[in-house]
């Protein structure tokens, strides 16, 4: 090789071409290792005319399988492995170096490389050898060095990201698989290529090496067939899965297991097992997409990419053609993809959920309308799905009944249409007071309501007279439109009660039952008797907090049904003191 012209300044110099292979003309780099065949021993030459005033001079050493000794001058000056001339005396090893060069006040290079295979399916330099000076040499191999750590780095977090996805939302394996596949790729590409796990661990035998890149890449395809098998399950082939699971798993057992002679051997058939697999994953996202699956299109342009620079790096592995290496490119481009369509999955089922969340927000909230939050509460539920038939809790509550006074007249004289819009005019009214009270309804009566007050009694006889008010306002707008004035009755009285529900499993509801609601109840019932508006038990007067606020005035005793003793009835006269 000629360099006299050649200045370092343009750059370093590729040293593809004619070398001599034991004395014979041999192009390198190539896969037909020595004379043809993959293991073997030989001495490669090559003789280099160098510019004037190189000084500095590096070589950039790729893999060269499987041992060297590289000779300048007849000087060693670099090994890696043990080379022999018989398989039993050779001891594999490779690995990229930077090996300097002596060249100072040279003009010319004798370049002897006595390198041996006895191990490995590629033998001799099948790679492209550079040389340059040293910090031209030392800055591509950090840039290579760079971007390995980097490919691995992303593809390792995303593989993690993956993984932990999950464990956090278990219902979807597909993610898993996928997390599972991008980690198996990023130990891959620690054991090849620039081999950074032998930057860490220099003194890892060749054979855990090798059988590492072949067992991760073999566990690879097993993880992305499961992945694509659960991506979309609907369109995939079941038994094309199982068949790639069980090639991939075989062959990986082999590499770790088996004499590595072995994995050579396979290699060929498990590549066809890849392609194939490709292909299919090609046909099954295909299908998807016509079913305008979710991420399809972005699996379909991924997978091909990937799919291609694996081809075009076996093509370029068994017959020498002078291609590119993109296989990492392509892997990168392929992992992105797919973890677009895997957050597009997540994105999909993140929005379907809240948007079930929204729907089963707003039919709580319907339901809510029916059985009170304050039951949950009272029963120790969370949500109206925890609910079953037969929850029951005792406690003591003030009960309030009201109800419409004629209310039989009053519909006689309107249609159907009419007395519901009244009634729940009416009701509207009186609601929001029992809640501003720190009370609830209980269940509506038709023409009237059952409230209940879980705290003092206090606030079941300040809603009572804020009520007393509203509906004094209420009929002044009903007499200046010509419509008759309205009377209510309550009836309010505290005691131990139960609450729970009641019916079948088909149909429940919430009650309270208790001598309590029936005391209520009847004290409502005598606000007619007695022509009063507000009717309260002794038993409620007894356990006001501040009685002195409120003005009640002793009406009668009476006996309730299923009561011995007779209750103390008393009217609620007028506002607060």
């Amino acid at each position: 090789m000629d360099l006299g012209d050649w200045s370092w300044d343009q750059g370093t110099v590729s040293l593809d071409g004619e070398w001599t292979l034991d004395g014979i003309p041999w192009e390198v780099p190539s896969t037909k290792g020595f004379h043809g065949t993959p293991m073997g021993y030989g001495i490669y030459r090559l003789k280099i005319k160098l510019p004037k005033n190189s000084t500095h001079l590096a070589l950039l050493s790729p893999l060269i399988g499987t041992a060297f000794s590289l000779s300048v001058d007849e000087e060693i000056i670099a090994k890696e492995g043990k080379v022999s001339s018989s398989a039993e005396g050779g001891s594999p090893s490779y690995r990229p170096r930077v090996i300097l060069i002596p060249a100072n006040g040279k003009t010319e290079l004798d370049l002897k490389m006595e390198v041996s295979n006895w191990d490995d399916q590629f033998g001799g330099i099948y790679y492209s050898l550079a040389l340059g000076n040293i910090e031209q040499i030392q800055t591509i191999r950090t840039q290579a060095v760079v971007w390995e750590a980097f490919l691995f780095g992303a593809i390792f977090l995303m593989g993690l990201y993956h993984c932990g996805s999950f464990f956090f939302r278990s219902q979807n394996r597909a993610p898993l698989w996928f997390g599972v596949f991008c980690l198996m790729i990023s130990f891959r590409s620690t054991l090849y290529s620039e081999t950074l796990f032998l930057e860490i661990f220099p003194d890892v035998s060749w054979y855990f090496v090798i059988r590492g890149v072949y067992a991760t890449m073999a566990l690879a395809l097993v993880s992305f067939a499961a992945f694509v098998d659960r991506l979309y399950p609907k369109h995939s082939y079941r038994p094309a899965t199982f068949l790639t699971v069980f090639g991939g798993i075989t062959y990986a057992i082999v590499n770790l297991f088996a004499p590595i002679v072995w994995t050579t051997t396979l290699l060929v058939p498990f590549q066809l097992l890849l392609l194939s697999f490709g292909i299919y994953s090609l046909i099954t996202v295909g299908r998807a997409l016509l079913h305008k699956e979710p991420g399809a299109g972005l699996f379909v342009g991924g997978t091909f990419l990937f799919l291609l620079t694996v081809f075009l790096d076996i093509v370029k592995s068994h017959f020498f053609w002078n291609l590119p290496s993109l296989v990492n490119i392509g892997t990168l481009v392929f992992l992105l993809a797919q973890s677009l369509v895997v957050a597009r999955l997540f994105a999909n089922a993140f929005a379907t959920s809240e948007m079930h969340s929204a729907a089963l927000e707003k039919i709580n909230s319907s339901l809510e309308r029916f059985i009170p939050r304050e039951v949950l509460g009272f029963l120790n539920k969370t949500s109206i799905t925890e609910i079953v038939l037969g929850d029951f809790s005792e406690m003591k509550m003030t009960v309030f009944f009201l109800d419409i006074r004629n209310f039989t007249g009053l519909s006689e004289s309107m249609s159907p249409k009419e007395n519901f819009k009244f009634i729940n005019s009416f009701l509207k009214l009186f609601g929001p007071i029992i809640r501003d009270h720190n009370g609830f309804v209980d269940k509506y009566l038709g023409d009237g309501m059952m409230a209940l007050f879980p705290g003092p009694p206090d606030e079941s006889l300040a809603a009572a007279i804020a009520m007393r008010q509203a509906l004094k306002e209420y009929n002044d707008g009903r007499v200046r439109g010509g419509y008759q004035a309205i009377e209510f009755g309550i009836g309010i009285h505290t005691g131990p009660l139960m609450l729970g529900t009641i019916g079948e499993n088909r149909r429940m509801d919430s009650t309270v039952i208790s001598d309590t609601v029936n005391a209520a109840s009847r004290l409502e019932g005598l606000t007619k008797k007695y022509s009063v508006d507000i009717l309260v038990s002794g038993a409620t007067l007894d356990h006001l907090e501040h009685p002195e606020v409120f003005h009640t005035k002793f009406v009668a005793e009476e006996t309730v049904k299923g009561k011995i003793r007779p209750i103390e009835v008393f009217q609620l006269t007028h506002e607060f003191s």
